[in-house]
């Protein structure tokens, strides 16, 4: 493990360079709905998610990297060039926030994690437009750059999380969603503190005191709970690494079964 995570951190400047790729070509992205949930946020997909996968993959390949799991958001030929199964999982989510991105907002980030089907160990994800990021190393933890300022109020014991899918915290996690109530925290449809910065970052930048994940897209769910992890924060958990659960939508990659929350 610790070769592979030794690794990966030689290719930090090309995750880099991905995301100034995505910032390159967002004059020229072309659009188009992978599937149909009826959520923007989930259905879009644009040529440059797909330019900038290939970039990410093409050079990882190269490496001992290409032994490891790869969990990638787009099904690409090049996903071909990893291993089906492994004790370690690679996730790459080329344009995390694909609907920002298309719409000219700022936040959409670059993700790339390692996990070993119990818990993240490698996180590194990157906002190009604001070159800001984090790094984490199973629980040493790095800022990269200037973190960014944003006209947003901060919510204090709020926990905010991702509308989708009719999510309801009360009703799919009552027991934690009863616990947290009673020591204060609120949960928050992440739209209600900002229509222009994702939940992760709303998060990870203290805008609200909390993030919650259920049944998550692989690609991007771990950011948070890792980030809570290296900072010594409460990660309530009842999520399984261990299987993907296949997506009903054709091309889909599926989700992680569960949920956590991780508060300040």
């Amino acid at each position: 493990m610790n070769n592979y995570l030794h690794l990966i951190q030689k290719f930090e400047k090309t995750f880099i360079q991905a995301g100034e790729l995505a910032v390159k070509l967002r004059s020229e992205v072309k659009s188009n709905n992978k599937f149909a949930t009826g959520h923007q946020e989930v259905d879009i997909v644009t040529s440059a998610d797909l330019a900038v996968q290939e970039y990410i993959l093409q050079e990882l390949a190269k490496s001992e990297l290409k032994e490891l799991e790869l969990v990638g958001e787009e099904e690409m030929a090049s996903r071909k060039l990893f291993a089906n199964k492994s004790d370690l999982v690679l996730t790459v989510d080329p344009i995390d926030g694909t609907s920002f991105y298309a719409s000219g907002k700022k936040m959409y980030s670059v993700i790339i994690s390692i996990h070993n089907k119990h818990r993240p160990i490698y996180t590194f994800a990157y906002w190009p437009e604001v070159k800001w990021g984090v790094k984490i190393v199973e629980d040493r933890l790095e800022w990269i750059g200037k973190k960014p300022e944003f006209n947003i109020a901060k919510h204090p014991h709020t926990i905010c999380y991702s509308p989708y899918f009719d999510f309801d915290p009360a009703r799919q996690m009552p027991e934690i969603f009863k616990q947290l109530s009673g020591e204060g925290f609120k949960f928050i449809n992440k739209k209600e503190i900002s229509e222009d910065v994702g939940g992760t970052a709303l998060f990870l930048l203290g805008y609200a005191d909390g993030y919650c994940s259920f049944n998550a897209s692989p690609v991007d769910c771990l950011v948070s709970m890792h980030f809570g992890m290296a900072n010594g924060y409460k990660v309530h958990k009842n999520l399984n690494l261990s299987t993907l659960v296949p997506s009903k939508y054709e091309g889909g990659i599926g989700h992680y079964e569960g949920w956590y929350v991780v508060v300040r």
